[in-house]
């Protein structure tokens, strides 16, 4: 449990992190860039035994492919949020990114004859997407229309997918080395789509990395390693079945992030949100209760 509690702190981190990009007037994008490349290196850094982990990875398992897709998914949806959040609001984005919860337990419950959906976890499942739903509603006077349904699907479908594989295939490396070579593939992939992206925009003038974007990148980096590495010790730990662990690190960073937003940066609840918090701690309270 002791990971899963570090999870949901260090994610809780990222989020409070990037409220403070406006204030800072911080290159978010570039600030990104230098996140991945610093998980990255923190993570190669932390590998026991590089060696046999890097020859457990060039048999190209399972594991491995995985994380290397996983980065280009981690980059793309970043970028996807950012421009939903401006097309659509960043309301209907955080939920989105959050309703992915549902999919995610479905597919593990459809794909692993152990995981079981039985009648509290599934009503705890409908009492979290509420409280997500309740809890993220903010009035950030975007209007949101029809026509732009498939942005927030790319964000739920994409999110899903981090989910999934992130959980599904946390179990499959056999060394502590390989664990953490798979924890840091994915940052490895999103950091060279990353300068990729800020070579080209180099090329043509556009881009300018100030120490400012280096020093929160650094920061952020760090903060974002340990959030997947402490995830996928969580998962690789087995303490409860995955489609019951996902739920409640999510509502755990959905409950944690929004305190912490009251008491850092004054930010007002309305009677909506207070309901979905409410209702986070309900369905918390009953995964954590009927965890097998």
């Amino acid at each position: 449990m002791g990971y899963l509690i570090l999870s949901i702190l260090a994610n809780s981190a990222i989020y409070l992190l990037f409220k403070w990009t406006d204030r800072l007037k911080i290159q978010v994008f570039h600030a990104i860039v230098v996140n991945y490349l610093t998980a990255l290196t923190i993570g190669w850094f932390s590998i026991p035994d590089k060696s046999q982990a890097l020859e457990a990875a060039a048999q190209m398992p399972e594991w491995t492919i995985a994380g290397l897709v996983m980065g280009v998914v981690f980059i793309s949806i970043f970028y996807l949020m950012a421009i939903t959040s401006q097309k659509v609001g960043v309301s209907v984005t955080t939920i989105a990114s959050k309703m992915s919860l549902a999919l995610a337990v479905l597919l593990f419950v459809w794909i692993d004859p152990l995981e079981k959906l039985h009648l509290w976890k599934m009503m705890a499942i409908v009492l979290a997407l509420s409280g997500v739903v309740l809890s993220s509603l903010r009035n950030d006077g975007t209007k949101w229309h029809w026509q732009a349904l498939a942005w927030p699907l790319m964000i739920l479908f994409g999110s899903t997918a981090i989910d999934f594989v992130l959980a599904h295939y946390a179990t499959h490396p056999q060394t502590p080395s390989e664990t953490k070579l798979y924890s840091c593939l994915s940052f490895g992939t999103a950091a060279v789509v990353g300068i990729l992206a800020l070579g080209i925009g180099w090329m043509r003038n556009r881009i300018h990395v100030t120490p400012k974007e280096i020093g929160f990148g650094v920061l952020l980096g760090t903060v974002n390693y340990g959030s997947i590495y402490f995830l996928i010790m969580a998962y690789d730990a087995e303490w409860i079945q995955k489609s019951e662990l996902l739920p409640i690190n999510n509502l755990g960073i959905v409950l944690l992030s929004s305190l912490a937003a009251i008491l850092l940066f004054k930010e007002k609840l309305s009677t909506k949100n207070w309901i979905g918090l409410g209702l986070s701690v309900l369905s918390l309270i009953i995964l954590l209760t009927t965890a097998a």
